[in-house]
């Protein structure tokens, strides 16, 4: 009997790729985790502070050469899955626009390095960070999400964090290597990536067509708006920590990004979820609304349980959790009560990520990108208040706050659909 449940078990496709997923995500989670306390104990954390605002600069560069890819792209894909020759037009002319928007955005980097003064003083941080761009221009994952092919994804996840650890603990070794890290990471995103997308041009014969430049720049109007709402988004997600190194020095936003790096942790995770139901979900609302949306429900009631649980986890196990990143006895205390007040933040980011995808699944983009930007900009100044006047702990309150706010309205944009399925 329990020779044939397991056979099944492994013919079930949802089960057998999520699997799949899982181990190559599993990868991504624990690799910071690997990393982080030896460059904790060979950078410091004023030197792990720098790696973090770097790679914060990165990632928000990261949103804007993704240009909506990963939400409209991967639908897109997902939908006309059985059409190769709509695939072929939609992964060349979307890469055609990633290729140009970089070029804008290499120029831009390079002016910000040179001229701004805070960019200038670590100037080859943000450098080595720009690499990991380069890496997500070429990062095919979004259509493999479409695809729903996790074996290329997690391939791309696990070689390039690879590359990042066997990196960082073979060449950085004093103080003053803090400045190569995020190199490492890029090269290792740089090349999986590249293999990936060499596979996809050999499986789909990409190539150039007559009018491929007209719909790169079609795709640039009709995803600006989308694109603008998501830089607004990483500016709270990863400008928090740019603001601790202006107000606080980079010892303290040391501290904050090793906090951080365990939120990221659920962050990861939860977008790691989204991502590998989000095709599910469009094509499941495409066919029929009331059963997509209860569809919906259920995977995030169970993924809410995982989360709730997994935070319990990190309350109890809070002291080991901080010693493992090489927190010192004198500040064990303090950092025991910011990161008690971080593990807040997973349960009502996994409510607002679980909204944000049925806002993305019913074509609810304009409300989602008015939300957006209205919140973020507003968040940044409670972030600056918050940490002006309450110190590091402040910036954990006013994700809390943010995260609780945006809940708020994306419910509101909801709730008409709620009463229809009812």
């Amino acid at each position: 009997m329990f020779k044939s449940i397991g056979l099944q078990v492994l013919k079930n496709s949802r089960i057998k790729n999520g699997t799949i997923y899982g181990i190559g995500q599993i990868v991504n989670l624990i690799s910071p985790l690997v990393v982080m306390p030896y460059l904790v104990a060979i950078c410091e954390k004023e030197g792990l502070g720098k790696i973090g605002v770097g790679f914060s600069f990165a990632l928000i560069f990261n949103v804007l050469v993704d240009y909506g890819s990963y939400i409209n792209g991967t639908k897109a894909i997902a939908i006309t899955r059985n059409n190769l020759e709509v695939i072929n037009q939609k992964i060349v002319s979307i890469y055609v626009m990633k290729f140009f928007l970089l070029v804008i955005l290499l120029f831009a980097a390079f002016f910000l390095i040179w001229f701004v003064p805070f960019f200038n003083q670590e100037q080859v941080v943000f450098f080595f960070s720009l690499s990991y761009v380069l890496g997500q221009v070429i990062n095919p994952t979004w259509v493999f999400q479409g695809l729903e092919n996790y074996k290329w994804i997690s391939f791309i996840n696990i070689v390039s964090k690879l590359i990042y650890v066997v990196g960082v603990f073979t060449f950085i070794n004093t103080k003053d290597d803090y400045k190569y890290v995020n190199a490492y990471l890029g090269l290792g995103l740089i090349v999986s990536s590249s293999i990936g997308l060499l596979y996809l041009i050999k499986k789909y014969n990409l190539r150039f067509y007559s009018t491929v430049c007209k719909d790169a720049l079609v795709l640039l109007r009709q995803e600006f708006s989308l694109t603008v709402s998501q830089l607004f988004l990483s500016f709270y997600q990863y400008l928090p920590i740019m603001i601790i190194s202006y107000l606080g020095g980079n010892v303290m936003a040391g501290q904050y990004r090793i906090i951080d790096q365990i939120v990221m942790i659920f962050r990861t995770y939860l977008q790691m979820f989204f991502n590998f139901i989000y095709a599910d979900v469009c094509l499941q609302i495409h066919k029929n609304l009331k059963h997509g949306i209860t569809h919906w429900l259920r995977y995030y009631g169970l993924n809410y349980a995982v989360v709730v649980l997994l935070v319990i986890v990190a309350f109890v196990c809070t002291k080991p959790i901080l010693l493992f990143f090489n927190i010192g006895s004198d500040e064990l205390v303090q950092m025991n009560v910011f990161f008690k007040t971080g593990l807040i933040i997973p349960l009502f980011m996994a409510v607002s990520i679980a909204l944000k995808q049925l806002l993305f699944a019913l074509d609810k983009n304009k409300e989602y990108i008015n939300i957006t930007i209205g919140s973020s900009v507003f968040s940044m100044l409670v972030f600056f208040i918050f940490i002006k006047n309450v110190g590091l702990q402040g910036a954990f309150l006013a994700t809390i706050f943010i995260e609780i706010v945006v809940i708020v309205l994306y419910c509101i944009v909801l709730k008409p659909l709620i009463r229809l399925k009812k």
